[in-house]
């Protein structure tokens, strides 16, 4: 009997206008006890107010503005992050360097997804400003 695949559950996210919808498939889920969700303490990160879940391309699907979206890089221009042009909402991140973090990842900011209780994730702090 083949193995079941593990649970994972797609959730709906927008930038703060609503120009740039998507969603995000994760396995496993949010609800999931060993999904952690991280904060990062580096200067981008926290000015942005991100909370990080990492997520394969092909699993942030664009349902309206991905041509829209801008992005922005810093000193050495590892990170693309990227973000709504319109109303300035942080969306996720990428990396541009193979050597730094692999290519096929998106660090996805949950606050972007709708009606997520930010109280019940499991958040955990990461020392990127060390980094």
């Amino acid at each position: 009997m083949p193995t079941p695949p593990p649970p994972s559950h797609t959730y709906p996210a927008s930038c703060h206008c609503g120009s740039v919808q998507y969603t995000v498939t994760l396995s496993p889920p949010l609800t999931d006890p060993t999904r952690e969700v991280f904060e990062c303490n580096c200067s981008i990160c926290s000015r942005n107010g991100y909370l990080l879940v990492y997520a394969k391309h092909e699993d942030v699907n664009f349902t309206a503005g991905e041509e829209i979206l801008e992005r922005y890089t810093f000193a050495k221009a590892r990170v693309a992050h990227f973000f709504c042009p319109q109303c300035g909402s942080s969306l996720f991140a990428k990396s541009l360097d193979a050597s730094y973090k692999p290519l096929d990842i998106k660090a996805v900011n949950v606050r972007q997804f709708h009606d997520l209780d930010l109280a019940r994730l499991k958040i955990r702090g990461v020392d990127g400003r060390s980094a």
